[in-house]
């Protein structure tokens, strides 16, 4: 049985979102920080839920926390999962870096939408209210709450919105590509079309040939 050092932190103040980044069960989790063990690892509490017996020995993730009210990253990979805590225990992160701003130019909106997080059998976790606040025609940046995301899902989602101009909601599926946890959820998706003619990226292409809105780079 594995056993911490005497470093514990409190659970309630060191949440650790997670980036499952295996190709076969990628997943977005949400975890607290116990403490550190052997070689600095991270040992995680997650919740106990079916779907994390997904989780393997070995599956890359990316982890993104809060500290000082900056939001930080590292990439790291899963040393074990101890099934009786519920837990699992990372390897000790090599670097630790501050989440850099995105670089490619988008509109800013305010875009009240719907986001819906998925299972892993496809089905809907949850329906979400959620506001878009910049948008590009490889995605978005959107807000939502932290409280009401559900503990563990894919990072496939289903996000729907009435584009400005247009008399009907827009239907988007994406993939989470970040995460930043303060003072909202806030996240960025990449949507997936099937095709140059499915019927969101026509609304998309449809929507940006009409905009006047200057375009903004986020660089610092």
């Amino acid at each position: 049985m594995y056993h911490t050092t005497e470093t514990t932190t409190n659970s309630t103040t060191n949440t650790v979102w997670l980036r499952i980044e295996d190709e076969n069960s990628p997943a977005m989790l949400r975890g607290h920080l116990i403490g550190l063990g052997q070689n600095q690892a991270l040992l995680c509490g997650i919740p106990s839920h079916p779907s994390w017996q997904q989780l393997k020995p070995g599956m890359t993730c990316r982890g993104h926390t809060v500290i000082e009210g900056e939001t930080y990253q590292f990439e790291t990979t899963i040393k074990e999962v101890l099934r009786d805590q519920p837990a699992i225990l990372l390897n000790s992160p090599r670097k630790i870096t501050r989440r850099p701003p995105r670089v490619h130019p988008r509109i800013p909106v305010d875009i009240p939408g719907t986001i819906r997080p998925m299972n892993y059998d496809g089905t809907v976790l949850a329906v979400l209210p959620a506001t878009l606040s910049d948008l590009c025609t490889m995605g978005c940046q959107l807000r939502t709450s932290e409280t009401t995301w559900p503990s563990l899902a894919t990072l496939t989602v289903i996000l729907t919105c009435r584009l400005p101009n247009l008399d009907h909601t827009s239907k988007f599926h994406g993939r989470i590509e970040w995460i930043e946890p303060i003072p909202e959820l806030l996240m960025g998706i990449q949507f997936q079309f099937t095709s140059f003619s499915d019927v969101a990226c026509k609304d998309l292409e449809r929507w940006f040939g009409s905009q006047q809105a200057k375009l903004i780079n986020t660089i610092a």
